[in-house]
């Protein structure tokens, strides 16, 4: 090899060297930020910091502290308000939430006659972590074999009520348990896989973001991500009464009405209480006595008769 051949080899190596660089460079661009966007989504989603909430104490001073037993070797605080009815809500915690964080809802449903119970979000346990509603079915299992229990409860007038991701759960307890007799359910996920969109369709972001969501879903859950669909649970529910509220500037109210369109059909009397000028979470505040007349009534019909006594 002539002198002059040497450097111009060694030319042609650093700019095969510099070409790889710039390709591997380009790729971890390209593919990096919608992967690791997806899997700080989802985990953002199901880790937060535990909301504990308020007590009953300065509505009903009778209140109980209590402890179910629940999966995953899972023991979850609760609280029971006893009523004087002798029907009872079940209100699972929305997504953080810990057992008093839906304290509003339960001074609404004791005050009316009903006894409540409450308990803890997982995200507020050892676990650590919330699967967005689906084992969390287990935990109103539980809670719902615990009102077993209680002499002042009627086990044919069981009801539940959930705000968001816990509106999606309760319906799918409900799909588990036939024996309760209601539900109604605020501002929840109709299917959460629909919601994320079509697999394969959308922008090269969107599709490394969805993928990527998915699998670390799974891999936090231990669970697939299909299996958050309150709308497969419909059908199942039939032929006891469900009650959707949703706000009228709700994201997810098409998949409310999705929702409601199948329990018609699967013969559930069903009802969509589309709240004016609400987003997610203020029906009670924007609409309080139409709150207390369609939610409230709604129990009372469902588990008292159509005179609530």
């Amino acid at each position: 090899m002539t002198p002059a051949a040497r450097p111009r080899k060694r030319d042609r190596r650093y700019w095969l060297r510099l070409l790889r660089l710039f390709v591997v460079a380009l790729v971890v661009a390209l593919v990096v930020p919608p992967l690791a966007s997806g899997a700080t989504s989802i985990y953002a989603l199901t880790h937060s910091f535990c909301a504990q909430g308020a007590t009953p104490a300065d509505f009903n001073p009778h209140y109980e502290d209590i402890t179910l037993p629940s999966t995953h070797d899972l023991e979850l605080a609760g609280y029971f308000i006893p009523g004087d009815n002798r029907a009872a809500l079940i209100i699972p915690p929305a997504s953080n939430g810990g057992r008093g964080a839906s304290m509003h809802y339960a001074r609404m449903f004791n005050q009316a006659g009903f006894s409540v119970l409450m308990f803890e979000s997982r995200t507020c346990t050892r676990q650590g972590w919330y699967s967005l509603g689906y084992q969390e079915v287990d935990d109103v299992e539980a809670a719902y074999h615990y009102l077993l229990t209680r002499p002042e409860v009627d086990p044919n007038r069981i009801g539940l009520h959930g705000f968001s991701s816990a509106g999606a759960t309760s319906l799918m307890a409900m799909a588990r348990l036939p024996e309760i007799r209601s539900v109604s359910a605020e501002g929840g996920y109709h299917d959460y896989a629909a919601l994320l969109g079509t697999p394969g369709a959308g922008t090269y972001f969107e599709t490394l973001y969805r993928l990527s969501f998915i699998v670390t879903y799974r891999l936090i859950t231990g669970t697939d991500i299909q299996n958050l669909s309150p709308m497969n649970a419909i059908p199942v529910i039939a032929p006891r009464p469900i009650l959707l509220v949703y706000g009228s500037r709700e994201v997810t109210l098409k998949g409310a009405e999705q929702m409601l369109e199948r329990a018609i059909e699967s013969g559930s009397p069903a009802e969509l209480w589309i709240v004016p000028g609400a987003d997610h979470g203020q029906y009670l505040s924007l609409a309080p006595e139409g709150f207390v007349q369609r939610v409230v009534g709604f129990h009372q019909a469902a588990l008292l008769g159509s005179t609530g006594s």
